[in-house]
């Protein structure tokens, strides 16, 4: 499971949940264009169990991603 943590620079806030044990790379890059590209905002992205992974930013994620692929 994971998450991605969104807060926008009005405090208001959205989170997204997926059952995947890692998001897919094509869900990360729709996740980023339609709620974080272009805006002043700040996204997370956090896979779960949290003690064996730790927070990164949603970007540095899709990189990740990228490389692997």
């Amino acid at each position: 499971m994971w998450k991605i943590f969104i807060t926008y620079d009005d405090k208001s806030k959205a989170t997204l949940t997926g059952k995947h044990k890692d998001i897919p790379l094509r869900l990360a890059r729709k996740y980023y264009l339609e709620y974080v590209s272009g805006k002043r905002c700040r996204a997370v992205y956090q896979q779960y169990p949290k003690k064996e992974h730790e927070s990164m930013d949603l970007m540095d994620k899709i990189e990740q991603l990228e490389k692997e692929d």
